[in-house]
């Protein structure tokens, strides 16, 4: 059953969990060892994602709150793409290494300070993305607040 209560929980749930998400890519640009699988590639498989593509698509039924939706998929879509320029940096194997290192490293391997330096403006392209996400979120949140009765019902069709 949907009702506000829920709505804004999931959102609740869904911004802490993005925010973790970033905190993982900061951790991987600032050279801190992490699992690459803890930072989901696609828009579709992080928290925030499956949340959004399944049970948050039905907001868009209000057309109220349907360019907010675009909005936040917009904008989560461009922070995925962020991160997969990020992820190539440090992820993509050079063909040097041998097969244990790239079995032992989870694929991870030392960049040099020039590739660092370019983890680290994806990585302000991707916080200051973030910050549009965060922002579009609690304006989506004050709208659900504001919802009607009939708006709510109008979701569990």
């Amino acid at each position: 059953m949907v009702n506000q209560a829920s709505l804004l929980q999931h959102i609740h749930n869904a911004k802490k969990a993005h925010l973790h998400w970033v905190k993982r890519a900061r951790h991987l640009v600032e050279g801190l060892p992490i699992n690459k699988d803890f930072i989901p590639l696609e828009a579709t498989s992080c928290h925030f994602g499956k949340w959004f593509y399944t049970e948050g698509r039905h907001l868009q039924k209000l057309e109220s709150i349907s360019k907010l939706i675009q909005e936040i998929e917009r904008e989560h879509n461009k922070l995925h793409e962020s991160y997969k320029n990020i992820y190539k940096i440090f992820f993509i194997i050079p063909k040097q290494k041998s097969l244990l290192q790239k079995i032992f490293l989870f694929n991870y391997h030392s960049v040099s300070n020039n590739e660092q330096e370019k983890a680290k403006i994806y990585f302000k392209y991707l916080k200051r993305t973030s910050e549009e996400l965060i922002d579009t979120l609690t304006q989506l949140e004050e709208k659900i607040k504001h919802l009607n009765h009939q708006e709510i019902k109008k979701l569990c069709n």
